[in-house]
């Protein structure tokens, strides 16, 4: 591939007030071979750029010109170098705020972004095709070819808060990424079923409507008197948008329906945030309504056509801020409502719910809304005046909004719905029950978080509850003591739980949730030292400064994870009184918090155990190795050995995967099985060894054990052969007759003045002689052999043990030459290990 491309690439600049600025670049062409290499970094920081303003909310604070490109800086303090070596900088272009006229590099150009000022100005943002820039000439009113060229057609423009990039990739393909050059820019939006919470791709606008059929002077609701043959506009539900960042704001945006042929919707759009939850998750976050009302060019003999093209409906893209974010997918539907039904109680709702279940929040305005199929307007009056100002509850003027204090919690008020249809007739009033509920603390501010270790000395998770219920005023820790808490978790490791999931959530926790109490104090080493009991009245609940979870045991299905608990005051009537967020990790110790090496085992660096077999009479217990020899408990970690389990792990022998160790907790046993031998007796290789800690038994409580080797050593590992003369180690000289037999006799003779052959191993000694028996192995049983090797030794000499020691036969007669014993034993577990003593033959 030999494409060309110019060098460097367009980039776009902040807007400072409303001054808005783009750098293009003149004409320089490059190959690509120059910048390739570079096309992955410029790809990754890309991404970058774009995930913290997706995610983070970030926005573009300054662009600058530098060598090959330009430089990025985001409201977190990080900057990126969007270059390419061989480019040269670009040139500097400006959009002056009032006139529109663009500069570049400080001189004035005759150009024009914009025409007409304050509400009359049009945006004529320069563009870029066929790799120059078209910028809009007042005089002539159009676009024009400009003499500057755009480098490898990559441009980016500022525009009513958004930098637009647009690069090619290694293909030649352009790319489009946007960035906000401030905290309200938004750079994508999606519509949202507020119902099931999937994304709408096609969301319809229902524009319910009807005429008046005569005057009616004395509706006095918020939209006024009404005359005949007005057109009567319903309330409709409203779309709900999500927008990207979070952080942007919608209150002040222009927000327009355009069709694809440029036609703008004849509809007024206003937005304002979203306050009710998505399928009752957590709160929304940059959610908005979207309220669509036709504008005064509309009228009843139009309406029924106002929103129909040629062929049929208008398909209606999303224009906020002169920036079409949606695809053509949304439609305005009129719909004559004049014969719709009555509105009744059941029409009246709080964030799509039904007010026989759902409650509205204390100390906060609340909207209710109505069927926009059955009415036209709609307004509350108080059922009883008295009970709302006991309530604590205003109504909001003619509007179907009311105020209300922290005296509302846990109340019930009743309100009268007066309502007019479509013909603008006055329906017949009706009543409602409004439940309010009685949250009084911010369930996103929980208390403190907590981290706890579960060990097997099991030790109480002590929740700091801080001055949340010391600070409460009697009024509210009288109602809160004349109901019973609840505790839950609400969500493990990020994940919220489901209903359905609530037991065995609850199960995973260390302790059930019935094994809280509560306590006014710790003692000095933080256990926990008052306890409260019980917080059945109002000055008792006030002592409370934190909640134990304590018992001599964790539950059978409890595991590790992030927890969210909640603390939850509820009425009979289920209205939430009051709830806390309490955090608490929970996690596991490592096995080096349990368990140490026992150094004189362990090699250098502590990753191969020597597992020396000691022996024993049976051939069983001979290939034992006890691991409490290994390994030794953690002072104060309360490690229990019967919660260890050790898994040797499979050797391949002629390529099959074979059992060649195994453990048993009882007595905390490694053991070495026959397969590990080969024909030989010599031990295959090191067997590789891990497996699991489980704290205090708990299945899921479970800690990992590092792998390790182990190196199966027989009890003869270590040993030598000692020739003893005046009780000393000498060497060995045998003397040979002329029938070629001698004897090398064992050792015999009191402490310091031994005489003759001794074996010695793992610190143990016995005299060689047919009689010998060590670690399990008899000479009687053949567990012992000897030979004699030199070359002065004929093939069928013989070393034999005898009552005497070693018998020699067959060797030749001659003086002084020398020669080589060779033992081998055979310990009880099969390891064979041999032993050489160099010795000297003398004839008489």
């Amino acid at each position: 591939m030999n494409k060309k491309f110019l060098s460097a690439i367009l980039f776009g600049a902040l807007m400072v007030s409303s001054t808005g600025t783009f750098v293009s670049c003149k004409d320089y062409d490059d190959d690509i071979d120059e910048i390739n290499k570079e096309l992955t970094d410029l790809k990754s920081k890309l991404s970058d750029l774009e995930s913290k303003v997706n995610a983070g909310g970030a926005y573009v604070t300054k662009i600058e010109s530098v060598d090959g490109g330009f430089k990025v800086s985001v409201s977190d303090g990080t900057s990126y170098n969007l270059t390419v070596a061989s480019a040269a900088a670009g040139s500097k272009v400006v959009i002056d705020d009032k006139t529109g006229e663009i500069s570049i590099d400080d001189k004035a150009t005759g150009w024009f972004a914009t025409t007409g000022e304050g509400e009359e100005a049009v945006d004529m943002t320069p563009y870029v095709k066929d790799g120059y820039w078209y910028l809009y000439d007042k005089t002539a009113k159009e676009f024009v070819k400009s003499e500057y060229k755009a480098a490898g057609n990559a441009y980016a423009v500022v525009a009513n808060g958004i930098c637009t990039l647009n690069i090619p990739d290694a293909d030649g393909k352009m790319q489009t990424i946007q960035l906000p050059t401030t905290s309200a820019a938004i750079t994508g939006v999606q519509f949202i079923d507020v119902t099931s919470g999937a994304v709408e791709t096609t969301p319809a606008y229902a524009l319910n409507y009807g005429v008046a059929t005569k005057d009616n002077a004395k509706w006095d609701g918020p939209k006024g008197a009404i005359t005949k043959d007005q057109l009567l506009v319903g309330t409709i539900e409203p779309l709900t948008l999500q927008v990207y960042p979070s952080s942007a704001d919608l209150s002040n945006a222009d927000i327009k329906l355009v069709g694809s042929d440029g036609t703008v919707a004849p509809v007024k759009v206003t937005a304002t945030p979203f306050e009710g939850v998505i399928t009752k998750a957590a709160s929304a976050n940059g959610l908005w309504n979207l309220n669509i009302r036709p504008d005064e060019t509309v009228t009843d003999k139009t309406i029924a056509d106002a929103f129909k093209a040629e062929l049929g409906d208008y398909a209606y893209a999303l224009q906020i801020n002169g920036n079409i974010l949606t695809g053509y997918a949304s439609k305005v539907t009129p719909t004559d409502k004049s014969a719709a039904g009555a509105l009744v109680a059941a029409d009246v709702k709080y964030n799509t719910e039904e007010l026989s279940s759902a409650k509205v929040p204390f100390g906060k305005t609340v909207t209710l809304e109505f069927d926009g199929t059955k009415a036209y307007d709609a307004y509350l009056t108080p059922k009883s005046a008295s009970e709302l100002e006991l309530a604590g509850v205003t109504i909001d003027g003619k509007t179907m909004s009311f105020t209300s204090t922290e005296k509302a919690a846990g109340k019930t008020v009743k309100f009268t719905v007066n309502f007019v249809n479509f013909k603008g007739e006055t329906g017949t009033a009706f009543d409602i029950t409004v439940n309010f509920e009685g949250a009084t603390v911010d369930p996103e501010a929980p208390v403190a978080a907590v981290k706890y270790t579960a060990t097997d000395g099991v030790k109480p998770i002590i929740i700091d509850l801080g001055t949340t219920f010391t600070s409460l005023s009697a009024q509210t820790a009288t109602a809160l003591a004349a109901v019973t808490p609840t505790w839950n978790v609400i969500s493990i490791d990020g994940k919220a739980v489901a209903t359905a999931d609530q037991d065995a959530a609850n199960g995973k926790f260390a302790f059930a949730m019935t094994q809280v109490k509560y306590y006014s104090d710790l003692n000095a080493d933080g256990t926990p030292k008052t306890e409260v009991t019980a917080i059945n009245t109002a000055d008792n609940l006030k002592k409370v400064k934190y909640a134990v979870f304590a018992n001599t045991d964790y539950q059978a299905t409890a595991a590790p994870g992030a927890y969210v608990l909640n603390m939850k005051f509820a009425d009979a009537s289920e209205n939430e009184l009051k709830k806390v967020v309490a955090p608490v990790t929970i996690s596991v110790p490592t096995f080096t918090d349990l368990f140490t090496k026992v150094t004189s085992v362990w090699n250098a660096d502590k990753t191969v155990l020597n597992a020396l077999l000691v022996g024993s009479t049976s051939a069983d217990v001979a290939k034992q190795y006890v691991m409490t020899n290994a390994f030794k408990s953690v002072e104060n970690s309360g490690a229990n050995w019967d919660n260890l389990t050790l898994t040797p792990k499979q050797m391949s022998i002629s390529g099959t995967p074979t059992e060649v160790a195994t453990y048993t907790k009882v007595g905390s046993i490694l053991a070495m099985a026959d397969a590990l031998l080969d024909d030989n007796g010599a031990v295959r290789g090191n067997v590789t060894v891990d497996g699991t800690y489980l704290v205090k038994g708990k299945k899921d409580l479970k800690v990992e054990v590092p792998a390790f080797a182990v190196n199966f050593m027989s009890p003869f590992n270590d040993a030598v052969l000692n020739f003893y003369k005046g009780g000393k180690v000498a060497d060995l000289n045998v003397t040979i007759a002329s029938d070629g037999k001698g004897t090398i006799a064992k050792v015999e003779g009191a402490a310091g003045k031994e005489v003759g052959l001794q074996l010695v191993a793992s610190s143990e000694k016995v005299a060689v002689s047919d009689a010998m028996e060590l670690f399990g192995a008899k000479a009687g049983e053949s567990k012992f052999t000897f030979v004699v090797k030199g070359e002065g030794v004929p093939a069928d000499a013989k070393a034999t043990l005898s009552d005497a020691g070693i018998a020699l036969e067959g060797m030749t007669y001659a003086p002084n030459y020398s020669a080589t014993l060779e033992m081998t034993v055979e310990a009880l577990n099969g390891i064979k290990t041999t032993i050489t003593l160099p010795m000297t033959i003398n004839k008489p």
